[in-house]
């Protein structure tokens, strides 16, 4: 029985005949794996206190790919017009344990679509994400941005699962090998406030072109940062990200670049298990980050991964010290394919710090060894 049927009468069970001309979709993958990391981790406490790297090991999950479960479906309306959605919820498949307290927080949307593009609302992956129903950038990375240490979305901070509340967004159809789209978020973590000053509101937009073997895509977020009492005027977190595929034989070769101004501790601006980028109370600053990646394609069901990223910030004093993120990390994993639907995978990558401030304290290594299913 079509795993189509079976989740159209899940639904129905809840819903009654408000289903019954529907086409709902019960999809998921799951993902479990050995991993072996060596992590910075504070040793001792007070004056004695120093960072030391240690190791751990273990059965992880989500690795190559967050464990998610989700439905989508669609209506036809009439005129070529349909009603759509979807609601994804993440978990992990080494505890069973939700990935958030939020029920939905992977992607919660609603809307129409047509012959003219989709207008949709709700809880939306942005197109720079790397993740969701409307990514428009993942496919530069080799890793899909996924595989942990690995995923681009290290160093290019939009790409890492980036999610945003409250948002409205247009979609295009895809023409002449472009699809574009543009959206506006009035809160993009928890419900809007009665004053909008207080809401990190957001412009998402992105742009894509497909055409043989080459690949392109830009995105660019906008985050109005909501003024408090410490920072009446503050300034707007700006990510632009660029980056492109090209097919040659049995190589895909990637490359992607992203400039990041105003990056910031706003805490309230985050993604569930997406976020920009968490820093030092008071901290910000502008940086520039690089890849370069190749997929090679030893056999169909065989592919062997690689990249290299590097983020160069610039600097900046906080209560008197010196804070400047630069760092650099190499990968290198491999894909085979059990079946359509199962595959194995494994692997290695290496983050070397040398900025002010985080140095050898931000150094890490990770190994990991899985196995992942689709349905």
């Amino acid at each position: 029985m079509k795993k189509s049927v079976i989740a159209l009468a899940l639904m129905g069970a809840f819903s009654g005949a408000a289903f019954a001309q529907s086409n709902v979709t019960l999809y998921g993958i799951l993902d479990v794996n050995y991993m072996w990391q060596e992590l910075p981790t504070v040793v001792g406490t007070g004056t004695a206190a120093r960072v030391s790297q240690e190791s751990v090991d273990g059965i992880n999950s989500g690795h190559q790919s967050g464990n998610r479960w989700g439905l989508r479906g669609s209506e036809a309306l009439g005129n070529g017009l349909s009603a759509i959605f979807t609601i994804e919820q993440g978990f992990a498949l080494d505890t069973g344990q939700a990935s958030s307290t939020r029920a939905w927080h992977r992607q919660a949307w609603l809307g129409l679509s047509g012959n003219m593009g989709s207008v949709v609302a709700g809880r939306l992956a942005t197109f720079s994400s790397g993740t969701g129903s409307f990514d428009m950038i993942g496919r530069v990375d080799p890793f899909l941005t996924g595989f942990g240490l690995a995923s681009a979305g290290n160093t290019f901070y939009s790409m890492n699962a980036t999610r945003a509340d409250n948002t409205i967004a247009y979609v295009s159809p895809t023409w002449a090998g472009f699809k574009g789209g543009i959206g506006y978020s009035f809160n993009v973590a928890g419900a809007e406030n009665v004053n909008s000053e207080l809401d990190n509101s957001a412009i998402i937009a992105g742009l894509n072109w497909t055409s043989g073997p080459f690949f392109a895509a830009v995105t660019y977020d906008v985050i109005d940062v909501a003024s408090t009492t410490a920072a009446p005027n503050p300034q707007d977190q700006k990510h632009l990200q660029i980056g492109g595929t090209w097919d040659i034989a049995m190589f895909r070769l990637h490359a992607g670049w992203a400039k990041q101004d105003n990056v910031q501790a706003v805490t309230t601006v985050t993604g569930g298990s997406g976020a920009f980028l968490g820093l030092p109370a008071g901290a910000s600053f502008d940086s520039d980050s690089w890849l370069l990646g190749v997929t090679w394609t030893v056999t169909p069901a065989f592919n062997v991964l690689a990249s290299y990223q590097a983020l160069d910030a610039d600097g900046q004093n906080i209560a008197g010290v010196r804070f400047e993120p630069d760092y650099n990390i190499w990968s290198i994993g491999a894909t085979y394919n059990l079946s359509r639907r199962t595959n194995l995978y494994t692997s290695y990558a290496s983050r070397d710090a040398d900025g002010a401030l985080i140095g050898n304290s931000f150094n890490a290594t990770q190994f990991a060894v899985g196995i992942r299913h689709l349905f």
